[in-house]
């Protein structure tokens, strides 16, 4: 069956199916596919006997979970060590080559959706056309383009520079304009950026405001980097959608939770993403001596963990970004480490998963089409080895994805480019299929 087939049925089934609402895992689970798009789910049993025709595929030994989203990732970052240099010193080319490798790595790792937040000038809208065209493999993927960031604010390099209300509107118009999925806007100063204050608001109100107000008249959403606590508080006050971050910062390497900030976040149903991966390698290498881009003063791990306990507690909802690209935050295995950290931070496995599939399409606007198993949405799954649901690193042994139906990746081998074997017998005198390399839409000629 292709996953265009829209009277096919098949029956996708594994020990155990977790199907990202944050209920229970399924014992003998199975998903029916019918077409792009996932026709049931539930009890193995159950839709054999409602789909008896259906063609069967079982994992013996696996468990299915909806393919996970991860809403906060740079696929143009190197994740090196020191990934500011890269990002500053490599070429479009480059840039674009890199974007194309964390793509196929994400995939392969089992990440079907992907919301990038930053990268230079329109690289990352020519990786979204390209990878929706079919001409790369690669998640989902939504943009933001450049950041919104203030001269020699934090990602100022990557061109989305303006101040002052009557500069922010138009850059956020631009950005619209040129087609972006989401408006990113760095609140507060960062890590990767030493000519910034990650402690100090980058933005007034009202400047926010002006953001976010754009971004609504486009039904677009706006999530704000923001790690200090006046940065955090801004942004809150304007009513952004997301936080990335919300470290509740003070001082250099002092945090100390707001309660009253964090309930103004729950009320506002402002989503949060810990970010989590995002130091988590890089602090493993410092404490061993060698060289990251982690300034002084950084937030230890243990208390990072802590804070997003505290942000979940005060009824916020805490969602999976992992800042991929960052500091050896690497794409085959950074959506893993954040899942691994909520847990670590007293998530329980299937808690994890809901915040890594149906929590982070729900902060990213996209919960009607993927992050859960149910009738009716993009048949996006992952098949693991194990069960996620007793210990949250079987997610990491990942035997299989389907995107829209179509297995795209098995075995840690990307299918979706696969060159056919043997070459088809009908292909040869007269070739009509053909695997597209038009990546799209251009940007116009100025």
């Amino acid at each position: 069956m292709t996953a265009n087939s829209s009277d096919t049925v098949r029956l996708i089934s594994a020990d155990w199916l977790i199907d990202g609402t944050g209920q229970d895992a399924i014992p003998r689970g199975a998903v029916a596919v019918r077409g792009e798009r996932i026709a049931a789910a539930g009890h193995a049993t159950e839709l054999a006997a409602r789909f008896p025709e259906a063609e069967r595929l079982h994992f013996s030994g696996h468990a299915i979970i909806p393919g996970l989203v991860d809403s906060h990732v740079h696929l143009t970052f190197s994740a090196g060590a020191v990934p500011l240099e890269d990002v500053q010193g490599d070429g479009d080319v480059t840039v674009g080559l890199r974007g194309a490798i964390n793509a196929r790595d994400a995939l392969l790792a089992g990440v079907t959706t992907l919301r990038d937040l930053g990268g230079r000038d329109r690289t990352t809208l020519e990786l979204r056309n390209a990878i929706a065209a079919g001409a790369i493999p690669g998640p989902r993927l939504l943009v933001c383009g450049r950041p919104i960031t203030t001269p020699n604010g934090h990602c100022h390099f990557l061109g989305g520079v303006a101040q002052g209300v009557t500069e922010v509107t138009a850059l956020s118009r631009v950005l619209v304009e040129e087609g972006v999925d989401v408006i990113k806007v760095m609140a507060t100063g960062g890590n990767m950026t030493v000519t910034s204050d990650p402690l100090k608001a980058q933005f007034s109100r009202e400047e926010m405001a002006a953001i976010v107000g754009v971004a609504n008249a486009a039904r677009l959403r706006v999530t704000a980097h923001a790690r200090g606590i006046e940065g955090i508080r801004v942004a809150a006050e304007a009513n952004v959608h997301g936080i990335e971050h919300c470290r509740m910062e003070v001082a250099e390497g002092e945090w100390k939770f707001d309660d009253e900030l964090a309930r103004q976040l729950a009320d506002k149903g402002i989503f949060a993403a810990p970010t989590l991966a995002a130091s988590y390698r890089a602090f493993q290498r410092q404490a061993a001596g060698g060289k990251v881009g982690i300034r002084k003063g950084a937030i230890p791990f243990a208390t990072r963990q802590q804070n997003a306990a505290r942000l979940r507690e005060a009824g916020i909802r805490v969602v999976v970004g992992t800042d991929a690209g960052a500091s050896l935050a690497r794409f085959d295995e950074a959506v893993h480490v954040e899942l691994e950290s909520l847990v670590g931070a007293g998530w329980t496995p299937v808690e994890a998963i809901a915040a890594g599939t149906l929590g982070s399409a729900t902060a990213i606007d996209r919960d009607k089409e993927v992050g859960s198993l149910q009738a009716g949405k993009l048949a996006d799954l992952v098949v693991v080895r194990g069960n996620p649901a007793r210990s949250i690193s079987a997610v990491r042994q990942v035997q299989a994805v389907f995107l829209g139906g179509r297995q795209v990746a098995s075995g840690g081998h990307a299918t979706l480019d696969a060159r056919p074997t043997p070459w088809p017998e009908d292909q040869i005198a007269k070739r009509t299929v053909y695997r597209s390399t038009d990546v799209g839409p251009r940007a116009p000629r100025r």
